[in-house]
């Protein structure tokens, strides 16, 4: 910290507003979650640069991003914050009915469609003016993502998430196979070399380095010889079950999947020929927002969409 007698002492005022100001890397939105003007809060940046003797924020192509010095003494600040101010979450200004937030959820088109609508439908009802967008999610960059502050939430599925990740499970789900209903070889039941010898329907990106079944598939594989024979791969996990049903293809989908397909689908369920972890969807989100009101609102709403859901499912 610079050394220079001219400058305000530190207070808890000027902390909160370096979290703020980290939190959301721009400095118009953090003057508006703080309620104060954009001229008090560059105000801030400065006094905060020169305490600091540290940039704290520099402005790249991807917009103002955090300088490891500002990264180190966001954590440091979190916890002076929360020893000198117990009470400072239950007690900061976050009104769901009045805030014009905008919150922003990265996740795959088959989860936005079933978790879009109950979470539109309840921000119409209890905070008409905060704002959702909700978009299609690479997960090959959804860490970073989260680290940039790119998006509020991700809502997938994340194979060992880093350490500077919060997380919790929203929507346990299993893992089936699909086929065609009236497949020449596989009836009620799929052998391994059926599953072998078929061809297989897969989604999303390849090489991704975190957790789809895809790669589950390839783990349960990897201590022999077995491989997938050459497959199809499509861009949307809801397109994965239409091929199916027009092939004698095979494919490894969330059971939420199969179900919503059979419907309306020439296809059937059966069990995978070895077993595979549980696709459980979490919600994920990083520690620089876990303790920010308007955040922990907006986590808290996605838990009761996905317990309304969860209710729902074991009530059919």
């Amino acid at each position: 910290m610079a050394n220079n007698s001219s400058l305000p002492p530190i207070n808890l005022q000027l902390l909160s507003q370096f979290e703020v100001l980290i939190q959301e890397r721009h400095v118009s939105r953090a003057a508006a979650r703080m309620n104060i003007g954009q001229p008090t809060m560059s105000a801030a940046l400065s006094r905060l640069r020169k305490l600091f003797d540290d940039p704290l924020l520099v402005r790249t192509a991807k917009g103002m991003v955090p300088t490891p010095k500002a990264l180190e003494l966001a954590k440091r600040v979190r916890i002076a914050l929360e020893l000198l101010e117990p009470n400072r979450v239950q007690s900061a200004d976050f009104d769901p009915a009045t805030s014009n937030r905008q919150f922003r959820i990265l996740t795959t088109e088959g989860l936005a469609l079933l978790f879009t609508p109950p979470i539109a439908a309840y921000l119409r009802e209890h905070a008409p003016r905060v704002g959702l967008s909700v978009q299609p999610s690479d997960m090959r960059h959804t860490v970073e993502a989260l680290r940039d502050q790119a998006c509020d939430v991700t809502i997938s599925n994340i194979l060992q998430p880093p350490p500077d990740l919060r997380m919790t499970v929203v929507y346990p789900q299993s893992t089936c196979c699909i086929v065609n209903a009236k497949h020449p070889e596989i009836g009620a039941r799929i052998t391994m070399k059926q599953y072998l010898k078929y061809p297989h329907v897969l989604w999303g990106a390849e090489s991704m380095s975190h957790r789809t079944i895809e790669a589950t598939v390839s783990l349960a594989l990897a201590s022999g010889r077995d491989h997938l024979t050459q497959s199809i791969r499509v861009p949307n996990i809801l397109i994965v079950p239409a091929v199916v049903a027009a092939t004698d293809m095979i494919a490894t989908v969330p059971t939420r999947i199969a179900d919503e397909a059979i419907a309306t689908l020439s296809i059937k369920k059966v069990q995978p020929p070895f077993k595979l972890p549980d696709p459980n969807i979490s919600m994920y989100w990083h520690e620089l927002s876990h303790r920010d009101p308007g955040h922990m609102w907006f986590r808290n709403v996605i838990l009761e969409i996905a317990k309304r859901l969860r209710d729902s499912k074991s009530t059919r």
